[in-house]
This record gives C-alpha cells, structure tokens and sequence, in this order.
C-alpha cells in the first residue's frame, strides 16, 4: 500500500470528475458535488492551491467515500 502524497489541484479535480463529481461553484474553494437517484448529495471542495495537501486529501476521501487507492500515485 502507497503512502498519500500531496497532489496537484488538476488531479484531484479530474479524479473527482472521473467518479461522477461535478463542479457546482468556484469562490475560495471549489466545490463539487455528486447527486445520486435516490436524492443523497456528496458535496466535497477542493482549494486553490497549485498542491493539495495529505490532510485535504484525507477529508476528500471521507466526504466522498471514496478509496484512498484512488488518490494513491
């Protein structure tokens, strides 16, 4: 298993689009949202920053339920 590391802005978001995330707006962060059948909502965001850091990436996997596989590179 790979350790995190942080990852450019362009992959997160392009990781996030590839899984069905799309952006619903751009102000301090960018935030994007996931709305499913049924009604549920994911709603994560991620900053303007050219790197995203671990920690951000760690709350992107918990509010999206993702893997952590998924943001390994």
């Amino acid at each position: 298993m790979k350790k995190l590391k942080p990852l450019s802005q362009k992959i997160v978001i392009k990781i996030l689009k590839n899984n069905g995330f799309r952006q619903a707006r751009s102000r301090k962060h960018i935030t994007f949202k996931k709305i499913f059948s049924k009604g549920k909502i994911l709603t994560t965001w991620v900053p303007h920053h050219n790197k995203v850091t671990v920690f951000v990436i760690q709350y992107i996997i918990k509010q999206t339920g993702k893997s952590k596989e998924e943001f390994e590179f």
